[in-house]
Formats: structure tokens, sequence, C-alpha cells
């Protein structure tokens, strides 16, 4: 089924959003159940029934301070910019529910990270899971890779990627959008190189990571995981986003952990205002 941007769905997506953010189920509970009420309280029952199934209401525009357009941009003529939520968009499975959002990598500290990988890049190919609009393949495609692939479930996001892609021969030779949900991907063959920049929440990580196991099961082959997060300043040695995911499963095993800094042009035009990444990498040993 695919992902329209309907109310009752962006109620349940704020619902799965509120288990990850509110700690759990029963504090999602607890927050929709207060919203519900204060809805009630505001609008009655016939207003609270119509923005829940009818037509949701608009979330307010905060005005932020304008940036500087990302060198990336400036030097390649593509659109890579913006950080936004994908609710209003629309995706071609019901795992849009439980996705993030949409931020460019920082090529810059990605470049870093790829460049420090203990791997031969051409025996590779580079996946990244949740493209957006395609900044990390076109760093990526720097690198002798074998292919670069940029899945992305996100139709308005994976139609921005191609264009940029198409903007270079070399990209257009080297680069594959694929308009999927990651957690069906069929892998190609050969070592893999995946790249995970906060692409979407834990429940949908354990059914790709599930996916992933069971691939490598009937075809062995070397793999590296890369998690890319980022921070307003240098990151404590606590937990990253997935650790808790990925950590339990014994079929993968931490490698690294670096962190690197923005250009300073780089954090001057980043949405987020951070400006530090920090790259974890795990190597997979599944055995048939």
């Amino acid at each position: 089924m695919k992902y329209r941007p309907i109310p009752p769905l962006l109620m349940l997506r704020r619902f799965f959003r509120s288990i990850e953010e509110q700690h759990g189920l029963w504090g999602a509970f607890v927050f929709s159940w207060s919203r519900i009420t204060q809805s009630l309280k505001n609008h009655g029952l016939g207003g609270t029934f119509e923005r829940a199934f009818v037509k949701a209401p608009a979330a307010p525009v905060i005005p932020a301070a304008p940036l500087p357009q990302h060198s990336f941009d400036s030097l390649h003529g593509t659109n890579t910019e913006g950080m936004f939520s994908t609710a209003e968009l629309h995706a071609v499975s019901l795992s849009a529910l439980c996705a993030t959002g949409y931020l460019g990598s920082p090529p810059s500290t990605l470049r870093q990270a790829l460049a420090a990988l203990p791997i031969q890049h051409e025996e590779f190919c580079f996946i990244d899971l949740g493209c957006g609009k395609g900044r990390a393949l076109l760093v990526a495609a720097e690198f002798p890779f074998r292919h670069v692939f940029g899945v992305e479930l996100v139709v308005e996001l994976a139609s921005a990627a191609q264009e940029n892609v198409l903007l270079n021969p070399l990209w257009k030779e080297r680069i594959s959008i694929i308009n999927q949900d990651a957690t069906k991907l069929t892998f190609p063959d050969g070592p893999l190189v995946l790249y995970f920049y906060n692409p979407f929440y834990d429940r949908i990580m354990r059914r790709f990571l599930a996916n992933l196991e069971r691939e490598l099961r009937g075809s062995p082959r070397e793999v590296i995981l890369v998690f890319a997060d980022i921070y307003p300043n240098q990151p404590n040695d606590g937990p990253h986003r997935y650790q808790h995911v990925i950590d339990p499963l014994p079929a993968f095993r931490k490698i690294s952990d670096t962190t690197y800094s923005l250009s300073e042009d780089e954090a001057a035009a980043e949405p987020s205002r951070c400006t530090v990444s920090r790259f974890v990498v795990y190597s997979a040993n599944v055995k048939s």
C-alpha cells in the first residue's frame, strides 16, 4: 500500500513518531490522549473529527534565518539543499509512516569517512538507504565504487535525486536511483557499503537488518555498514542513533567510531546548525 498525505495517515505517522520520541508505546498513548483532549476542548467533537479524518490542520510555518547556498550546489549546479519532514510527500510504501525527513549529508565529512573505510573501493557497490535528493550519492561517485545506488521511498525526493544525477554524464553512468521501500530491497551481487544518514525509525531499521541477514545467508559477501549522524559540537561517547538496534545482533561487529568537523563554508550553510559528523562503521559476518 502506498503512502499519501491524507489526515488518517498523518495522524498515524504522528503516533509512530511519538513512540520513538515519547519513550515507548505508553508514552505515545499519553501524548496522543493529551492532544485529543486539547483538540476536543478547542474545537469540539465535530472539529476534532474533521481535523483527524477530513482535513488536517496546516503546521505553522516558522521562518528561519536565510542561509547561504551550499557550496556543493554552487559548484555542481545541483539542488540538494533543505531540511524538512516528508510527512506531506508521497511514498511507494507505508514504511513512510516511520521515515524521518530530509537533510543532505555534509560532503566534507562524508569524503573523509569514505576514504577511511578499510576496503578496496573498486570492489564494492555503494548504497545510500534513504538517499533523499542524492547528495551522498554524488559524493560517493567521486570514489571508484563499482556502482552507486540510491534507495528512496518518497516519490518527490527520488525524482529530485534523479534530476541531480542527470546533470552530469558521469553521474548518469555510475549512479542508479531506486524508488523503493528499503526493507524490500534485493541487493546487488558482490561486496557492499551500506550508508545510513538517520533515514528511518527503529522499527524499519530492524526490518531492514533482518532482510539483509536473510540475503547474506543465501549469498554471503563482505558488507560494511556506515551509520552517520550530526552534532552541534563534539559528541560524547554515548550510544549512536541505532546502537541499541544493531549491537544485540551477533551478525554485526563495530569496527570504528570517528568524528569529523564540517568545513567552515559547509557549517555556515548547514540547516541543522551542526558542525560535527559522527560515523560508526560495522561489518557484517553472516554465514550461509
